[in-house]
C-alpha cells in the first residue's frame, strides 16, 4: 500500500535518487503535470491539461536504407543521397524538393490516324505519323432468342457473322437498339456447381434470405438459423456496463425491445434499478426477451466493499503486526516480548506499549509504593496519562485545527484518515503551545493523535 501524502512535498533542492516513475499498462485520468511510464507502449508521458504527451526518446536518425527494388545501400548520418537522372528522366532541385520528370522526345503531341510508331527500350514513343490503308467493317446487329448476331462486312466485300449467345438461367443477351448488344444476368439466376467470390462481399440489395445453408463442418463455414439457435440456448451474453445513476443504457425506463433473454450487464455506477438498489459489481441478467419490469430480471448482488469503522467488508492486515496463514487464519505477529509471567510479591511489571496498544517490551522492577497512595494510585496515573494526550478529528476541510491545550510545542503528531484509518502525511505546524494546524492540498477528514513529549 502506498504512503498517502495529502499536501505538496518539497525536497529543498535536494536530489530524488533511484526513483522509478509510476508504471501503468494504460493512460489514466489526467491531472496537469502528472508523469507516468506506459508499460504497454514503453513511453514516458506527461499530462498537459488536455491530453497525454509522449516524451521523445532523445534518439535521432542514425541510418536508413535506399533501394532500387533489387539492391539497397545504407545512408548514415552526415552522408548525402543523390537522385540522379537516368535515360529519358530529368531531375531538378528546389530547396528540399526534388522533381522527377520524363524527358521530351522528338514526337509532336497530337492525334494520329492509323499511326506508324517507333518505341525505344524504355517504352517511349520516339516517332509517330499518320498512315493509310486497312480494311473497315460495318457492324449491323440482329436479335434472336437470348442471342444477338453481328455481321462483319469488310470494305473488300467479304462478310463474317459473330453470334453472342446467352446461357439458360445464367446470362441473357438482347438487342436494345441497332448497334447495341446487352449482356446481363436474368432476374432468377441458377448456377450448377460452386460459386466462388474472391476478395469481395455478397450483399443483398433488398429484403431477402440466403437459404439452404448446409450443416456446419468447418470453422469458416456460414451457419444456418438452427445452428445458431442451438448454440445460444442457455448462454449469457455480456453487453457491458450499466450506469444505474443515469440509466445508461436504458434498461428500466423505456428499455429497447431488442433486449434478449440471457443479456447481462455489470453495474458500474451504484443507483436504483426499477425499485431495487444496486451497487457497483452487481450483475443484471434478462430472464426473457423484451424485459420491462424488475420481475423480468435476475439481480446477482456483489455487496462486498472495503471495510470501514462502521461497515463490514474486505480488510487487510499489515505484515508487521499480523500473520495470515494460507487458510486465511489471522494471528498477531510477535512483538519481541519474551513470553513469561511478570510481577511478584516484591516486583511489579513494567510494559512499553505502542500507539496501537501492543506491548513491545516487558520486565520486572522493584518498586516501593507508600501505603497512603495505594488507594488513589489508578486515578492519579490515569489523570497523568490523559494530561499528556489529545485525540481530535476534522471533517472535509483543508485546514485542520486541533486545540490540544497541552501547554507546549513539544508534541508528537500522528495523522490518519478517519474513514480508512490509513496513516497520512500533511504539512503540520505547531501554531502555539495549545494548537496544532495541519494543512492538506484537498479536503480531507482526519484524526490526530497528539502526545506531549518530555
Amino acid at each position: 500500500m502506498a504512503i498517502s501524502f495529502l499536501d505538496n512535498v518539497t525536497l529543498g533542492d535536494n536530489q530524488l535518487q533511484n526513483v522509478v516513475i509510476q508504471l501503468l499498462g494504460s493512460d489514466p485520468a489526467g491531472v496537469t503535470g502528472k508523469l507516468i511510464y506506459n508499460s504497454t507502449s514503453n513511453v514516458l508521458k506527461y499530462y498537459n491539461g488536455s491530453g497525454w504527451i509522449s516524451l521523445p526518446d532523445g534518439q535521432g536518425m542514425t541510418e536508413w536504407q535506399l533501394g532500387d527494388g533489387s539492391s539497397t545501400a545504407t545512408i548514415s548520418n552526415d552522408q548525402t543521397a543523390i537522385f540522379d537522372a537516368g535515360t529519358g528522366i530529368t531531375t531538378s532541385l528546389n530547396t528540399r524538393t526534388i522533381t522527377t520528370s520524363l524527358a521530351n522526345t522528338a514526337v509532336t503531341a497530337g492525334s494520329y490516324t492509323t499511326a506508324d510508331i517507333t518505341v525505344d527500350a524504355q517504352g517511349r514513343i520516339t516517332s509517330a505519323s499518320s498512315g493509310t490503308g486497312g480494311i473497315t467493317y460495318t457492324l449491323p446487329v440482329t436479335s434472336g432468342t437470348n442471342s444477338a448476331t453481328i455481321t462483319l462486312t469488310g470494305s473488300d466485300g467479304t462478310t463474317d457473322t459473330v453470334v453472342f449467345a446467352g446461357t439458360t438461367n445464367e446470362t441473357t443477351v438482347g438487342n436494345l437498339a441497332a448497334g447495341n448488344i446487352t449482356i446481363g444476368l436474368p432476374n432468377d439466376v441458377t448456377l450448377t456447381g460452386d460459386l466462388t467470390v474472391s476478395g469481395g462481399d455478397i450483399t443483398l440489395g433488398g429484403t431477402g434470405r440466403i437459404q439452404g445453408v448446409d450443416t456446419v463442418t468447418a470453422g469458416t463455414d456460414a451457419v444456418n438459423k438452427t445452428y445458431v439457435d442451438n448454440a445460444m440456448v442457455g448462454n449469457l451474453i455480456f453487453q457491458g456496463g450499466y450506469d444505474a445513476v443515469n440509466n445508461e443504457p436504458d434498461l428500466d425506463s423505456s428499455p429497447s425491445s431488442s433486449i434478449k433473454k440471457g443479456w447481462s450487464y455489470v453495474v458500474t455506477d451504484a443507483g436504483t434499478f426499477f425499485t431495487e438498489t444496486v451497487e457497483v459489481g452487481d450483475l443484471l441478467i434478462a430472464k426473457q426477451d423484451e424485459p420491462t419490469t424488475l420481475a423480468h430480471w435476475v439481480t446477482v448482488q456483489n455487496n462486498i466493499g472495503l471495510a470501514t469503522t462502521t461497515t463490514p467488508g474486505i480488510a487487510s492486515f499489515p505484515a508487521a503486526e499480523f500473520g495470515v496463514s494460507a487458510a486465511g487464519a489471522v494471528s498477531f505477529a510477535n512483538s519481541g516480548v519474551t513470553a513469561a509471567t511478570y510481577g511478584s510479591t516484591s516486583e511489579v511489571s513494567r510494559f512499553a506499549v505502542n500507539a496501537k496498544g501492543i506491548i513491545t517490551a516487558a520486565n520486572n522492577e522493584a518498586i516501593s509504593i507508600p501505603h497512603t497512595a495505594v488507594s488513589d494510585f489508578d486515578t492519579e496515573v490515569d489523570a497523568l496519562v490523559e494530561a499528556r494526550e489529545f485525540v481530535g478529528t476534522t471533517s472535509g476541510v483543508t485546514s485542520h485545527v486541533f486545540t490540544h491545550n497541552l501547554g507546549t510545542t513539544n508534541v508528537m503528531v500522528q495523522l490518519f484518515d478517519t474513514s480508512t484509518t490509513e496513516t497520512v502525511y500533511a504539512t503540520v505546524v505547531r501554531t502555539s503551545t495549545s494548537v496544532v494546524t495541519a494543512t492538506t492540498a484537498a479536503n480531507a477528514s482526519l484524526t490526530a493523535l497528539i502526545t506531549k513529549i518530555g
